[in-house]
């Protein structure tokens, strides 16, 4: 066997701009920074000192991770690299197919979701396309086609709670979620707000198509749960809303259940307070930005009743323990808790999310011995259902499939279960922001056997 340094990948797509990144490898060792001037998509390779063993019988792995970069979303492309190399360091220590995997980190903040998805899958030729999301219909049946012709990608997803549950799971569809459905998350916001007493409620959706999804479903849920709905309100982005806050302040609702992008539910939560409201508002993960704060005001937020966000959580035990002692040790990690734009902590819902999603990808790949599709989308389901013993991180569930064992992965989330179609199931929480930094506080877990109970008599489940 020889041996090769470990590569680590890094897209930067920026416009007439300079950037300074801190990229991370998959080691301890200290990350490199990288200063370009681009005025178009640019892949700088970082070598990694880490050496693994690689022999003939290997097999590179290629990803290609979709997040943003520059847009008004960027502050969210840092941590959400971070959290990956994070991960894929650890599987590195025992990849999967012998040959370290890498990373493409690609900004769609620029070109948009459907031109990275292209550009990687047809051009970059990656075996892993990671966070199809919001855009995913729209190029659906062109990736579906390159699938059934080439045998790739395959398709995991931490945004892919925004896709109907309709799609994946399938060799056909090789979509599987890391994430909460959106659709549960509205069923989540209902459970919290009645928890907090509320009989009433408004529901406010945007003008785009997870938010009018969450916007239907928690107008039923909430019926379902025995809520009054007053209202059901369709919202543009960018405006004040003080016509539609003034029109809820008349219905006099206990709660608002607020789906949208951050700024915006920030807006509708201050213009709430300003015209002396004090209410529940309730959202999804959309809204767990710094931006909301900022939008909002503490002294906004501190007005209402409550002011939270629903996702998942994290739930103690061996694999808690694992991973957030592992990310809170390495100083290249810990510094996003305190990361200026969008803290980052262990506990970060989206930061479990990738943990949880690469760990299963690549043990289903380890357990398929190979990247073919129909045999990867057996293993997922195969190491991620109950059945096997139960393992704790990606090493240990590596060593219990190479001594011929099937395993059942749990994660900081709890149980990583998945549906026919692609959807886990997980326990949820409600979090709320502390200061004006956007610090964020885990106030309640709800059962996923709750969501369960209301969600199975929505109509989109019949």
């Amino acid at each position: 066997m020889k041996k090769i340094g470990m590569w680590l990948a890094i897209v930067l797509a920026i416009v007439t701009v300079t950037a300074v990144f801190t990229l991370s490898g998959c080691t301890a060792a200290d990350p490199e920074v990288i200063v370009e001037t681009v005025t178009e998509t640019v892949i700088e390779t970082v070598t990694v000192t880490e050496t693994v063993e690689v022999g003939s019988d290997t097999t590179p792995i290629k990803i290609g991770h979709g997040t943003f970069w520059t847009g008004e979303a960027a502050f969210v492309g840092p941590p959400f690299a971070a959290i990956t190399d994070f991960t894929l360091g650890i599987v590195n220590q025992d990849p999967p197919l012998g040959q370290a995997v890498t990373v493409l980190h690609s900004d769609e903040g620029t070109i948009g979701e459907q031109q990275w998805v292209q550009r990687d899958v047809d051009v970059n030729k990656v075996d892993i396309i990671l966070n199809v999301g919001y855009e995913y219909l729209t190029y659906r049946d062109w990736l579906l086609d390159y699938v059934a012709t080439n045998n790739r990608p395959l398709m995991p997803s931490v945004h892919g709670g925004s896709i109907s549950p309709i799609y994946g799971g399938t060799a056909e569809e090789p979509l599987f979620r890391g994430s909460p459905q959106d659709i549960d998350q509205a069923v989540v916001a209902v459970i919290r707000a009645m928890d907090l007493g509320a009989t009433s409620c408004v529901v406010m959706g945007a003008e785009f198509d997870s938010a009018q999804q969450q916007k239907e479903i928690a107008a039923e849920a909430a019926e379902i749960a025995g809520m009054d709905v007053l209202d059901v309100i369709d919202y543009e982005q960018g405006k004040t809303y003080r016509a539609e806050v003034t029109a809820i302040q008349a219905l006099n609702p206990d709660a608002i259940l607020l789906f949208g992008s951050s700024p915006d539910a920030g807006l509708i939560t201050k213009t709430a307070a300003e015209l002396g409201m004090s209410l529940i508002i309730i959202g999804p993960t959309d809204i767990g930005f710094p931006e909301f704060v900022q939008a909002a005001t503490m002294d906004a937020i501190n007005q209402h009743v409550e002011v939270s966000f629903v996702g998942f959580s994290y739930q103690d035990g061996p694999a808690w323990d694992y991973y957030s002692e592992a990310w809170e040790s390495d100083p290249q990690y810990a510094r996003y808790a305190d990361y200026a734009d969008f803290p980052f902590p262990a506990s970060n819902s989206y930061a479990m999310q990738y943990y949880d999603l690469l760990n299963v990808t690549m043990l289903a790949i380890r357990q398929a011995g190979s990247l073919d599709v129909a045999d990867w989308v057996d293993a997922m389901f195969s190491v991620a259902n109950p059945g096997g013993k139960e393992v704790y991180n990606y090493l240990e569930g590596a060593a219990a499939i190479d001594a011929g064992e099937d395993i059942n992965y749990v994660g900081p989330t709890g149980p990583f279960d998945y549906t026919p179609t692609g959807v886990v199931d997980g326990s949820y929480s409600a979090s709320r922001f502390v200061d004006a930094e956007g610090t964020v506080e885990l106030i309640e877990v709800i059962a996923g056997s709750r969501v369960i109970e209301i969600s199975s008599q929505l109509s989109v489940n019949q």
